[in-house]
């Protein structure tokens, strides 16, 4: 839990519980967003569901919840538990096969992040959950005015689509399950949106970058 008094949250700070039973994947992820999400408050730190359950600040308004847990109750009885109070849920496993992906979205979470992942984007795909662009970040504070950007770039279809989930904080596992094709046609169409940024010299390397892009040309809106 960080510096802020967990009972009455700052305006415009959205509470967080996080359910790990590994302290040290506990300890470096709360330690993680204190210091570099001021817009998140880790109300909760539990290792164990029916502790997250019982405690005070239950339901936050997203939880962090790894997959397997040593209670016997399912990641679905714990996601539609969050879900029928209101909680948004974000799932962490080292597990991030297509078929562990897929019971966790068909499940009811908003999103799936494999332990594998840094921190840094964990983070981010909480704030797309959650509809909030980074504070302070000057390069997300310039995307968030309107803006026109001038450009021959035409996708096709398949590659607009995969480009709005991309950008909105799906992986490419994900993107590839909802749009119903494989990994390799998912990475292979965000390489050609890539290279056609890159063709007007329009950084879209990094999935951040790529995300700015995708925010300046309305494919966010």
């Amino acid at each position: 839990m960080n510096g802020r008094d967990a009972g009455t949250p700052s305006v415009g700070v959205h509470t967080v519980g996080i359910v790990d039973d590994h302290e040290l994947m506990l300890d470096g992820l709360c330690t993680w967003i204190d210091a570099n999400a001021p817009a998140l408050d880790v109300v909760i730190r539990s290792s164990s569901w029916s502790e997250m359950a019982r405690h005070t600040a239950f339901p936050p308004d997203v939880v962090l919840m790894d997959l397997q847990l040593k209670e016997p109750i399912s990641v679905e009885a714990r996601v539609r538990i969050c879900r029928s109070v209101g909680t948004t849920v974000v799932v962490m496993s080292a597990l991030d096969d297509p078929d562990t992906v897929r019971r966790v979205l068909d499940a009811g979470a908003a999103a799936f992040v494999s332990k594998a992942r840094p921190a840094k984007e964990l983070v981010e795909t909480v704030m797309n959950v959650l509809g909030l662009r980074r504070p302070g970040d000057a390069a997300w504070d310039e995307v968030s005015r309107p803006r026109v950007v001038s450009t021959s770039i035409r996708f096709t279809e398949d590659e607009e689509e995969t480009l709005r989930l991309y950008a909105s904080g799906h992986s490419p596992v994900e993107v590839a399950m909802i749009l119903g094709t494989n990994i390799q046609a998912v990475k292979n169409a965000l390489e050609r949106v890539r290279r056609q940024y890159g063709s007007e010299g329009r950084q879209a390397d990094s999935k951040h970058d790529l995300m700015l892009r995708a925010a300046e040309d309305g494919y966010l809106a």
